[in-house]
């Protein structure tokens, strides 16, 4: 009753001419195809779907860029005195971790900590992460290679934090032998991706 059934047959007439026409082993069902044509315009020929995250968990090895890194557990403290102290209610977010440097050459620490996050907790995250030596909380800006260094990274939050997980997420950092962002040679790059995202375990601590 008005319908443009010529249109319609068109189409799907193209689409078995098509089909009949393949070798055999190219061939799909008419119907599928003509499916799959007639929907084009409404995403039916869609590009392929973003990647997924890689899983992360606790005691597994992931890389971020050069640094092969495992976080053995999650913390939660109201500071890391002396070299975190905030002010109540805040408190601190620790990532205590191993942390190994696989390349050849000393590597700047911000390339690890700009690339780790920690979300959740319905409560805010205030500034960037830090780097810090376990066993004497003395900051680490530069590593060197071939030594695993136990390594609280650190995250000051608004207040305490709600709930017993933290979900960690890090971003995909590929090495690049010249840099059009920085204008540097051989200079690891943060790519627009999440390569790894976990939800892990936190520890209270008072």
């Amino acid at each position: 009753m008005g319908e443009n059934t010529k249109g319609q047959h068109g189409v799907l007439g193209r689409a078995r001419g098509f089909v009949t026409g393949r070798p055999t082993t190219q061939k799909v069902g008419g119907g599928v195809a003509a499916a799959l044509l007639a929907s084009a315009p409404f995403g039916g020929l869609s590009g392929t779907p973003e990647p997924q995250p890689e899983p992360l968990k606790l005691a597994q090895p992931i890389m971020i860029g050069p640094f092969k890194v495992v976080i053995d557990k999650v913390v939660e403290l109201p500071d890391l005195a002396p070299a975190v102290t905030p002010k109540p209610p805040e408190r601190v977010i620790i990532l205590d971790s191993h942390v190994t440097l696989t390349g050849d050459r000393p590597e700047l620490g911000v390339t690890l900590w700009e690339n780790i996050a920690v979300s959740g907790g319905e409560v805010e995250i205030k500034g960037n992460p830090s780097l810090y030596f376990v066993d004497d909380t003395t900051r680490l800006s530069t590593f060197n290679p071939g030594i695993t260094y136990r390594t609280a990274i650190t995250f000051t939050t608004a207040g305490p934090w709600q709930g017993d997980t933290v979900t960690v997420k890090a971003n995909l950092v590929e090495f690049v032998e010249e840099s059009n962002l920085t204008l540097a040679e051989d200079a690891w790059t943060q790519r627009d991706e999440i390569q790894w995202q976990g939800t892990l375990s936190l520890e209270k601590k008072s």
